[in-house]
């Protein structure tokens, strides 16, 4: 009512201006740029119309399509996490709590803040550690949806020269487990947040070759990780600045994965705002058809998700991205884009991940990795992954050793 009183009211001046006809035109071109801003399935997205996303997909992808790229706009595919986790969170999430440098405290189980207030000035905070704390099973095999059964990587050079290598991931969850017995921690790992086992399969030259990593639940451990090398036929422990090291061929670090994989309590966070944003949650094809040499989809379509903007900056000034911006998927919690900005504030790498259906062992849909990219915005030069995944297929903590790095054939296989 009180709109509609000052739209009147700003009509009623209008008229005794004799702006009656300034008005009009100004109220309906708003209305007109309101209208052609709402996106529905069927539209069609290119160069002649690319400000309609303007605000909803990456500076890269907005500049590829004003130069050419084209897709359609499909209905949103809704996802609900398993009714385990939903189960966990109605009951844990009550008792959870941020400490005094932004640890958690008193999370068991299932998503740590359910209900987030834009204005807490702990939002960010809070939004950080659902993303962290996402269902994601309580263990899972990255590459089994793939049509070779493997997480494979395409490194695209600027010239659009490729290279491809495939790769097998190995993560559980030792503890926040809501599925799989022993449960909600597996005794003897209390302190364990996550172990993630990573071995190459192809090319040759670097079949074999496997990372351990080790997430501490205390905030200022940090992780373990480790690199076995099957020609030196040794066991390297690395130092946590390596996290910042490009995994060649590829764009990605090792905090690149997953969209950040940094440990939270080692970076600051801000709630920047919602909005609404292009993404995939149900892929048509996994890998996504593309032309060679380009990391784009050529026949997806996108749809529109709701997400939370939260802006990451890093506690340690030499840590190697001085500004990342994640959008985090306000039902999933997954993150569906990520930006990062070097020292000078230069638009630096842009991360996008399309994401198919799965099904548990009973039956429950939910959502899991199709294929993404990342592209170095200043290099020319990016990546693109196709990394679906095996939820609760009941790994054990002791395929998470050095004996087990050292025994993975040259296919990449686990004996």
């Amino acid at each position: 009512m009180r709109l509609k009183n000052a739209v009147y009211n700003r009509l009623f001046v209008c008229l005794e201006n004799g702006a009656l006809a300034a008005f009009l035109s100004l109220f309906l071109a708003a209305q007109a740029r309101a209208a052609e801003a709402e996106l529905r399935p069927g539209d069609t997205i290119g160069p002649h119309n690319w400000e309609r996303v303007k605000e909803m997909v990456g500076e890269n992808l907005l500049s590829r399509i004003k130069q050419g790229y084209t897709f359609k706009i499909k209905a949103p595919t809704r996802y609900q996490p398993p009714r385990e986790y939903v189960e966990a969170t109605k009951k844990h999430a009550p008792a959870v709590r941020l400490g005094p440098d932004g640890e958690l405290l008193n999370h068991v189980a299932g998503l740590p803040f359910p209900q987030i207030d834009p204005r807490d000035p702990q939002a960010g905070q809070k939004v950080a550690w659902n993303f962290y704390w996402r269902w994601q099973g309580d263990d899972f095999k990255g590459g089994g949806g793939t049509e070779t059964g493997k997480m494979i990587r395409y490194a695209i050079e600027k010239d659009g020269s490729e290279r491809r290598y495939d790769f097998y991931s190995y993560f559980l969850f030792p503890r926040t487990r809501v599925t799989l017995e022993p449960k909600p921690v597996i005794p003897g790992y209390e302190n364990i947040d996550s172990i993630q086992l990573r071995v190459d399969s192809y090319p040759r030259d670097s079949a074999g070759a496997t990372t351990l990593e080790i997430r501490y639940s205390e905030p200022k451990r940090p992780d373990d990780l480790y690199l076995y090398i099957p020609s030196l036929r040794r066991i390297r422990r690395l130092t946590t600045t390596q996290r910042c090291q490009t995994l060649a061929p590829s764009e990605f670090n090792l905090d690149d994965i997953d969209f950040f994989r940094g440990k939270i309590t080692d970076f600051n966070y801000k709630l920047v705002g919602e909005k609404k944003v292009l993404t995939n949650y149900a892929q048509e094809r996994v890998p996504y058809n593309r032309k060679k040499g380009d990391y784009l989809p050529a026949d997806e379509q996108w749809e529109v998700q709701d997400v939370y903007i939260l802006e990451i900056t890093p506690k340690d000034p030499d840590y190697c991205y001085p500004k990342r911006v994640m959008w985090i998927d306000k039902a999933a919690w997954e993150a569906t884009w990520a930006m990062v900005w070097d020292r000078k504030g230069d638009y630096w790498k842009e991360l996008a991940l399309f994401r198919i259906p799965g099904k548990l062992a009973d039956g429950q849909v939910v959502w899991q990795q199709g294929t993404g990219y990342i592209i170095n915005v200043q290099n020319g030069r990016s990546t693109v992954i196709s990394a679906s995944r095996k939820f609760n297929i009941g790994l054990s903590p002791s395929l998470f050793t050095f004996g087990t790095m050292q025994t993975i054939t040259r296919q990449g296989e686990v004996n």
